[in-house]
């Protein structure tokens, strides 16, 4: 499904988290996967990934697969780019690292915060976590993406 002009027109003034995932939702990774908007703050934004039976990964185990939790926290890391300038601007990842602690299960719906804690005029830097609640953290994530590639 492509985006269209109306969508972009939607989310390119004034960057707001929610409109852009409730945009996202429909099209690409977002439709495939189910991200569903949590929450945010002036330089953070908090997604989910909803349990879907596509998602897991090992079925013997019910491990989810990893490439779904990468996906999340990259879009999150991005939207928390986007919430921090304000506005909607091109950005692409540059460098996105999580370490693993623990894998999610079938079942599990997994939450993604990420923030955006520094910006140059070429270069943001984000930090975050993907959980399953406060006390069982998926992974840590640290990534950066270029502006305006």
């Amino acid at each position: 499904m492509n985006a269209h002009p109306e969508d972009h027109a939607r989310i390119a003034d004034v960057f707001d988290p929610k409109k852009f995932l409730d945009v996202a939702e429909h099209y690409g990774h977002g439709a495939a996967l189910g991200y569903k908007y949590q929450d945010h703050g002036v330089d953070w934004v908090e997604m989910s990934l909803p349990f879907r039976p596509e998602i897991v990964g090992v079925p013997e185990t019910g491990i989810l697969a990893s490439g779904a939790i990468i996906s999340l926290v990259d879009a999150c890391g991005g939207a928390a780019v986007w919430q921090k300038l304000g506005k909607f601007e091109p950005i692409a990842t540059v460098d996105l690292r999580l370490d693993y602690l623990r894998p999610a299960f079938a079942g599990e719906t997994v939450l993604a915060r990420c923030e955006c804690y520094k910006m140059t005029r070429s270069i943001a830097f984000v930090r975050g976590n993907a959980f399953i609640d406060e006390q069982r953290v998926v992974a840590n994530v640290v990534g950066t993406y270029i502006r305006n590639p």
